[in-house]
């Protein structure tokens, strides 16, 4: 890349200082981060970086592990903190937003700066950065498979065939990020080239990229579906089945749970943006005039932007499982829309920008300061904080939840494995939040654990402990977490 093709330094400065400011004051939020973090500190002190473990002992497969290995990786270079937990997400952030650039180079060549100013100062890419999932890193592998991909596909001219096999690769890591959903913009790709270059269709399978892909996105899953073949049933039936077709995850499964989970995030997520935008644009009915026009024109840019937009969006509310941060890769492709009309608007001069620009930067680094100072229920700092006040961590083997799903959260700050168990077996073997095996069984272990559980399910534990052996359960306080005060209890 020559220097005039390089970002402007100013721009990955305000990246660098979106992803980085204040990334180490907001604790770590129950549930998912605290899974996250808790499988990635269990696979660093175990040095087993095949099968990710939630509390320690019980295989957890419901991500492949490229997630896990960056927590991992982050945790061994800066010790357990928020700090490190951050880490990948932020970094993945400032290299979506270069990777923005690069496409803006080619969407947006007035201003090609500007769709990655859009995408680092919408209130979704922004806040999703600040989460530890699997969501920020899956946006910049597929970022980068698309990037590869306009790189491979000139004005004129076959696909270049080695960014081809880079687009692969990244595609690769993407399914090793999230699985099957990682591949979801690769339908853009497919339908535009079936419908505009068919030729370009036939080069795009190429040999080497398919099987760089292969390796890098199955041979995880091959492994572990060697050991143990009963989670390749797994894999396809809860992880991929139920998500699309069934309630089983209980995540927004309703009809309308696609408009009440992914409407407010792209209605608030891409302010102060897509008001300006769609002005930009000439409103509404101006717009559905330009569709109309583009689409019989057949303009290739616009259509691989709509496809990648509307494709993986329709497959999002038609899948029976949705989560806000599901659709966070999305403000890609809408980031590169909006800032083609906006490019074009004269009444969005350089100064009136740069005035629009920083007061975004000023509102969203003062929402994210003001997040790590903010008590919530679900803070897994403040119940460690109230744990250590119970109990000396350093004298207990694991704290273990009964009958409900643990904090594992704990586990970054109390430096003790959590675990949870039920009163009875459950069903999904490979994604226990909660292992199958029983009090009884638990307690047969004669470790030296705290026990905790909901106060509305404290008062039958003693007789369910002296049903165990004879034990008996002793009180020592109580906790408030996640909107519950959680009652611990000794065994003897």
């Amino acid at each position: 890349m020559s220097m005039s093709n390089r970002p402007p330094a100013w721009l990955v400065l305000l990246l660098v200082v979106l992803a980085f400011a204040f990334q180490g004051t907001r604790a770590i939020w129950e549930p998912d981060e605290g899974r996250y973090t808790s499988t990635a500190l269990h696979m660093l002190g175990s040095g087993d970086y095949l099968i990710p473990t939630i509390d320690g002992e019980h295989a957890h497969l419901t991500k492949p592990p490229l997630t896990y290995w960056a927590l991992a990786a982050s945790f061994a270079t800066l010790g357990r903190n928020e700090w490190a937990a951050r880490l990948p997400g932020a970094l993945a952030f400032v290299a979506t937003g270069l990777l923005v650039f690069g496409l803006g180079r080619r969407f947006c060549p007035a201003r090609p700066w500007l769709p990655a100013l859009v995408y680092g100062l919408s209130l979704a890419p922004f806040m999703g950065a600040n989460v530890v999932s699997t969501d920020v890193l899956l946006v910049l592998f597929e970022t980068a498979a698309m990037y590869a991909f306009v790189r491979a596909w000139p004005a004129d001219g076959p696909l270049e065939r080695r960014w081809v096999r880079v687009m692969w690769l990244a595609w690769g890591l993407a399914f090793m990020t999230k699985g099957p959903p990682g591949l979801l913009p690769l339908l853009a790709v497919v339908a535009l080239l079936a419908f505009r270059d068919r030729p370009a269709l036939r080069r795009l399978f190429d040999p080497l990229g398919l099987a760089t892909f292969a390796v890098v996105a199955f041979t995880w899953f091959g492994i572990v579906i060697a050991q143990d073949p009963t989670r390749l049933g797994y894999f396809l039936g809860y992880e991929v089945y139920d998500r699309v077709f069934t309630a089983a995850h209980s995540r927004n499964a309703e009809w309308y749970g696609a408009l009440e989970v992914y409407g407010p995030v792209f209605l608030f997520g891409a302010l102060p943006w897509w008001p300006m935008a769609l002005v930009a644009a000439g409103g509404p009915r101006r717009s559905r005039a330009d569709l109309r026009a583009r689409l019989a024109a057949r303009d290739r840019d616009w259509l691989l932007l709509a496809w990648w937009l509307l494709l993986p969006l329709a497959v999002f509310c038609l899948a029976r499982s949705r989560l806000q941060l599901y659709v966070t890769p999305l403000f890609v492709p809408l980031a590169l829309m909006m800032a083609r009309p906006l490019a074009k608007w004269d009444w969005l001069g350089p100064r009136k920008l740069a005035s629009i620009a920083g007061l975004t930067a000023i509102a969203l680094l003062t929402l994210k300061g003001v997040a790590g100072h903010v008590h919530v229920s679900r803070d897994a700092r403040s119940m460690a904080a109230a744990v250590r006040g119970i109990v000396d961590p350093r004298g207990i083997d694991r704290i273990v939840f009964v009958g409900m799903r643990p904090f594992y959260g704990l586990t970054l700050y109390l430096d003790v494995p959590v675990e949870g168990v039920m009163i009875t077996s459950r069903g999904k073997e490979h994604s226990k939040f909660v292992a199958e095996e029983d009090l009884c069984s638990e307690l047969a272990s004669r470790e030296n654990n705290v026990y905790a559980m909901k106060e509305n399910r404290a008062a039958g534990f003693d007789s369910a402990v002296q049903r165990c052996d004879g034990m008996r359960a002793t009180r020592i306080g109580h906790f408030e977490g996640d909107g519950n005060r959680i009652a611990l209890f000794t065994v003897e």
